[in-house]
């Protein structure tokens, strides 16, 4: 009797024991946000303003913080959803939107913060400056360049319109010394593959593609990849990882 009871504890510990683990299994998704929203109740995302402009391809330009009224594109407010429902969702935290325009340093230092934009918020053309894959400066037609191959880089067709043609983002999470925190930054050349970049982080199905190209698990490691979306009549499609740089 007392070996079917001990063989039945064994059993009960090893079931149960295999269920918490299965509960508790780290996901990629999980790697990309832990280091983020660890200890976290509010998540600030720095979003990038426009304003209106017919001498740029895209119908806009960058919002100064001299422009009292900025306004966000239909990409970035689905992109703003979808981060918010991530975070709320897997994390209990709240996001709290702050304009790239008039976000001091001082409000980015000592905690966390999502970086949401490309050439319209300046904090992303700074921070990710260093990096291996960054934004060429505005003046050369708006594109990611790879710092270790400079004659590589990814780019909307000049000859289509702004609303046919394939689109890019920076995806990356990384430690900066200039904030001393980490910082996520999803920034498209234009506004499509920003949109595309958040789809992208707050996917399970994608953020296993990035690991399997990264090779190994990047929890506390940082991560930067570049990707292509499709843009079809303006709308956003699937987007495909091109490169990925982890360190």
């Amino acid at each position: 009797m007392w070996l079917v009871v001990a063989s039945g504890a064994v059993l009960l510990l090893t079931v149960v024991g295999w269920r918490y683990r299965a509960a508790h299994t780290r996901t990629p998704l999980d790697s990309f946000w832990m280091p983020v929203l660890r200890d976290q109740s509010a998540m600030t995302v720095c979003i990038g303003g426009s304003v209106f402009s017919q001498t740029h391809t895209s119908g806009v330009a960058t919002a100064t913080k001299d422009v009292d009224y900025p306004f966000v594109s239909m990409q970035s407010v689905s992109a703003v959803a979808q981060l918010s429902e991530l975070l709320e969702r897997d994390g209990g935290v709240t996001t709290q939107l702050q304009p790239a325009a008039t976000t001091p340093l001082t409000e980015l230092r000592e905690h966390p913060v999502i970086l949401l934009g490309g050439y319209n918020n300046q904090w992303t053309l700074r921070l990710v400056q260093p990096l291996r894959f960054h934004f060429v400066p505005v003046e050369d037609a708006g594109a990611i360049m790879d710092a270790e191959h400079p004659a590589v880089r990814w780019q909307r067709d000049p000859a289509l319109p702004y609303s046919s043609a394939d689109d890019y983002a920076l995806l990356a999470r990384f430690h900066d010394t200039t904030t001393d925190s980490w910082v996520v930054v999803l920034a498209g050349v234009g506004r499509n593959g920003t949109e595309a970049a958040a789809q992208f982080a707050t996917s399970p199905h994608y953020m296993q593609l990035l690991r399997d190209r990264a090779g190994s698990d990047f929890t506390d490691r940082n991560v930067e990849a570049v990707l292509k979306v499709s843009v079809i009549d303006g709308k956003t499609g699937a987007p495909s990882i091109q490169a990925v740089h982890v360190w």
